[in-house]
């Protein structure tokens, strides 16, 4: 293999599917990225064998080749260099890596010892708007679950449905779900996706101004990002999704609230950013709604107290809800209203948190029940 490359296309390609790798001790490979030249592009591969990458770089292709590298010094290398173009060549499986000023040699393995990555028939597929998909990623994929116990809950949950999509997650402390619009209507399907494909969708596609193909199989998915106005993709991303049944999440969303507060967001955050301050170790703080206000209380034995209050406007009874502060400051950070909407059951119910002027998002918090 000879190429001709732009360094700062190369250094992109190798900073996204590099992410991946690393983790392999019992399977050295599994730490190199596959490379492989085609027609006028660079092909960069690595999997996890659970998730797969493929991304496209393109290039001055003067001779055919493929091998397999360590990905790290690879990426780190070229980062380093100054120059703008790149040749690489490949000897046997040793990568040459050259510019006017420099000259590497990095060895590696042969390509046909790296595991394949499946692909996923275009047939049931959907287009998705890329910045909707991202963006609703961003503002739910923080609240799955970490533990493995109940691996379903580790997942983003995918539902698509008529012309929406619902992509939701749940620790079962909180809840968050994000409704996209569909230009089109789509038949029925639901998924689990791992998170840390959720996480390599944002990574991948998040600059892509067309839309993003998800595929569909029983057991694995699909997505797609292509280069303007052609059908050749410049990312792909295949995952496993996880096995089990999603709960019915939609019974944990409040359909009714005994209190509604409409409040400044900024000023939320930031007076619960100031008494998580004294909340110790517990995370705890307590809202206190008057006819008028609501009271931001937190107070430690060893560390003092604070009291502050905001003007709002408030529909229902008063109530005193003591919540974790952390739960509440992630919720509000995913909301970029600048009015927001707090739904409360008193200690005993969920609240519910949501923009006054968009109904796509809602975040779901347990209070923590009084002593």
């Amino acid at each position: 293999m000879n190429i001709l490359i732009l360094k700062e296309k190369l250094k992109k390609g190798l900073s996204l599917v590099e992410k991946i790798t690393g983790k392999n001790l019992t399977l050295p490979i599994l730490n190199n990225v596959l490379i492989k030249s085609e027609e006028g592009f660079l092909k960069l591969s690595t999997t996890d064998l659970e998730l797969g990458i493929n991304y496209w770089v393109p290039a001055k292709v003067e001779k055919q080749g493929e091998a397999t590298i360590p990905v790290r010094i690879f990426s780190n290398l070229v980062s380093f260099l100054n120059d703008d173009k790149i040749e690489l060549e490949l000897k046997e499986n040793n990568l040459n890596i050259k510019t006017d000023n420099h000259k590497s040699e990095i060895k590696g393995l042969d390509a046909k010892d790296f595991p394949i990555i499946p692909e996923v028939g275009l047939e049931n597929s959907v287009d998705v708007n890329t910045k909707d998909i991202t963006q609703g990623l961003l503002q739910v994929i923080d609240f799955a679950s970490v533990t493995q116990v109940r691996p379903e809950l580790s997942g983003v949950y995918f539902s698509f449905q008529g012309n929406e999509l619902k992509v939701v997650t749940t620790d079962s402390f909180r809840l968050a779900e994000k409704t996209i619009l569909l230009d089109k209507k789509v038949e029925a399907q639901t998924f689990i996706l791992p998170r840390n494909a959720g996480r390599e969708i944002i990574n991948l596609f998040s600059e892509n101004s067309n839309d993003t193909k998800f595929c569909f199989s029983p057991n694995q998915i699909m997505v797609l990002g292509y280069f303007p106005e052609t059908e050749k993709p410049f990312a792909q991303l295949v995952s496993r999704l996880i096995e089990g049944e999603y709960p019915d999440y939609k019974a944990v969303i409040p359909k009714e609230f005994k209190t509604q507060v409409t409040l400044s967001r900024d000023e939320l955050l930031s007076q619960i950013k100031s008494a998580s301050l004294f909340s110790g170790r517990t995370n705890e703080i307590k809202l206190n709604v008057k006819k008028d206000k609501i009271e931001i209380i937190s107070q430690n034995v060893d560390l003092g107290d604070t009291k502050s209050s905001i003007p709002v406007t408030v529909k229902g009874e008063e109530t005193s809800v003591n919540f974790n502060h952390k739960f509440l400051i992630d919720g509000l950070s995913q909301i970029k209203s600048s009015e927001i909407v707090f739904e409360l059951n008193g200690q005993e119910g969920p609240g519910l948190l949501k923009s006054n002027e968009d109904n796509s998002y809602v975040y779901v918090i347990m209070p923590i029940k009084a002593d």
